[in-house]
């Protein structure tokens, strides 16, 4: 657990400690500060602008979106805004969600602002090009992305696809902050760890 920097003092599956690491190291921490901050969301919310363009309708969303998911994950870890949340808080917050009868406020609408942020033409699907560009604005390398893509991609037959849907993203998801099976597809949603 190379990220972590004070003890857990709960049991955690090894394969989900690490999945929930990358989610953090690398969607949330952007600062690379081991913390999660207000100014890290901030910051997300400017690269959007900058690549998408101020008038597009991701960044109008993130800045209408992200402000909200900041507020739900500072609540769900029992903090104010304006504090900090710890790698530790986040494992903490991760297996709680993992096991409550309820989505977490703070997931779900995580889940549909990637969702957005991931379909760039609108078309209410995410193909590979949107998947790679998107991961790559979080520093995923193009060929981990792709990689990755092609391990969840897939029909019902288990043919690969050029993209997925709504639907499908959320199952992928769920299984990638909640299944410790080694071999879930959604382990790959948000790029190797």
């Amino acid at each position: 657990m190379a990220y972590l920097r004070q003890p857990i003092d709960i049991e955690m599956n090894e394969l989900l400690v690490r999945k929930w690491q990358h989610a953090f190291t690398t969607f949330f921490d952007l600062d690379q500060n081991g913390i999660i901050e207000w100014n890290d969301f901030k910051g997300l919310i400017e690269v959007i602008g900058e690549v998408r363009g101020r008038k597009s309708d991701v960044y109008l969303t993130a800045r209408l979106c992200l402000p909200d998911i900041w507020e739900k994950l500072t609540e769900a870890v029992g903090k104010e805004e304006d504090e900090t949340i710890s790698m530790a808080d986040w494992l903490k917050m991760c297996e709680a969600s993992r096991t409550s009868a309820k989505e977490p406020a703070w997931q779900k609408a995580y889940v549909d602002y990637m969702f957005k942020l991931l379909d760039e033409s609108g078309d209410k699907l995410v193909d590979q090009a949107e998947y790679v560009q998107v991961l790559g604005y979080f520093g995923v390398p193009r060929n981990d992305s792709i990689h990755c893509f092609d391990q969840f991609a897939f029909n019902a037959r288990g043919q690969l696809v050029n993209s997925i849907d709504y639907k499908r993203f959320v199952t992928l998801w769920k299984e990638f902050f909640t299944s410790g099976d080694r071999r879930s597809p959604g382990n790959f949603l948000l790029g190797k760890f």
